[in-house]
């Protein structure tokens, strides 16, 4: 892979985020503005700063008319956890996902207002079509009510959360009903456990849709605080679900894959109860299924860039396995 360094600054790439002519070259420029900020409350220990300038500048890209919704879904978010941890030489899950998860709340705080206009612009009221045209205005939608979520959940405000339940039980296809379901979990709402009661009632027995059950809650945002190993603690419930089984190869990826690929602040544990159980269950699966297995002993491929004391936690883990 090439690393190339533009030499760019922020203001150049604020107008890059403004005005380029190309959609990569916008959805670029945002993410190595929200990125620099993010490293940079990595390092300093700080909470990360969203200036005005950017603020200004992505709620100009989320009201600008000439946009593809798609494309708007996309450049809003934020550098994934996993994405930020390969740019630097030693990593530390928690500091990353403590920091990811305050920008995602100053974005939900800063563009409240906006938010709610792009949930409320792009509803699809018509018959459901799976057509970019009507798949752009639901991610953005679904993208919008996770801030709205995230923002009322920080702040008491019950109607929100409210909305996304009522989405849950009444959405008339599956991607709003899933789309409703995480934007609950990812704002750690009261009104998740309902939600997933209803989601997999309505399952009927199908697989692939309890596969989306199972992913959804290893996706969850480990909470920040006293609350912090919530979320581990309903992955290893799930693993003795009556619906999961090690035998099912997409229920192992759904969830266990899920959290030791996709959910760092969960995994990378500092009790090293995270590689504890990875290395259970990979033992476990490498019997019944080796493919599978080599593939989760994938998952461990960075380990020497954890700090401690991770890194030594997983090394045992790893040792383990290879005796």
């Amino acid at each position: 892979p090439v690393r190339l360094d533009d030499g760019l600054g922020d203001t150049e790439r604020l107008v890059l985020l403004a005005h380029d002519s190309d959609p990569f070259n916008r959805w670029e420029a945002g993410q190595r503005l929200m990125l620099g900020r993010l490293l940079a409350a990595v390092a300093s220990g700080a909470a990360p700063v969203l200036d005005d300038a950017l603020a200004e500048a992505l709620c100009r890209v989320l009201r600008d008319p000439t946009l593809d919704p798609a494309f708007k879904e996309l450049a809003l978010l934020a550098p994934s956890e996993l994405y930020i941890a390969e740019q630097l030489p030693v990593v530390d899950p928690q500091r990353i996902h403590t920091v990811r998860e305050q920008w995602r709340a100053l974005l939900a705080e800063r563009l409240h207002a906006d938010w709610a206009w792009a949930w409320e612009a792009h509803q699809v009221t018509e018959g459901y079509s799976p057509r970019p045209a009507q798949a752009g205005r639901r991610a953005l939608a679904h993208l919008a009510l996770g801030m709205l979520c995230l923002h009322a959940v920080r702040t008491g405000d019950a109607v929100w959360p409210g909305r996304a339940y009522q989405r849950v039980k009444d959405a008339a296809n599956m991607t709003d009903r899933q789309g409703a379901l995480a934007a609950l979990l990812q704002a750690q709402s009261a009104l998740a456990e309902a939600a997933l009661e209803r989601f997999h009632a309505q399952a009927h027995g199908d697989a692939l849709v309890l596969d989306k059950w199972f992913m959804l809650q290893a996706l969850a945002p480990e909470p920040v605080g006293p609350d912090a190993g919530r979320v581990f603690g309903r992955i290893k419930a799930l693993l003795k679900h009556r619906d999961y089984s090690v035998r099912n190869p997409n229920r192992v990826r759904s969830l266990l894959f899920t959290l030791c690929a996709a959910n760092p602040a969960a995994f990378h544990r500092a009790d090293a109860a995270g590689y504890v159980l990875w290395a259970d269950r990979l033992l476990e699966l490498d019997a019944i299924n080796p493919q599978l297995a080599g593939r989760l002993a994938r998952t461990m491929d960075r380990w020497a860039h954890l700090a401690e004391p991770w890194r030594s936690a997983a090394r045992e883990a790893i040792a383990r396995v290879a005796a």
